[in-house]
């Protein structure tokens, strides 16, 4: 499943992204330095979970969260 994070915050040092329902929740923790706040990448999810992704900007983190539904035939099978 492609997932793709976005933000416009100024100063972006880290992005992370976790699926609470997963057997190993972390997805990605990703350092960045100087760059977009920008991160692409195809995940797994075994079932419907929340997933959520962290952004530290500026030496504070935001969080945004969304369900996302797993279908049959879809990431878990």
């Amino acid at each position: 499943m492609p997932i793709a994070v976005s933000t416009k915050l100024p100063n972006v040092e880290a992005i992370g992204i976790l699926v609470e329902k997963n057997a190993q929740p972390l997805v990605a923790n990703v350092q960045l330095t100087g760059a977009e706040g920008y991160f692409s990448a195809r995940m797994k999810m075994g079932k419907t979970s929340d997933v959520k992704v962290y952004v530290k900007s500026g030496g504070k983190l935001h969080m945004a969260s969304q369900q996302i539904k797993v279908t049959v035939g879809g990431c878990g099978g």
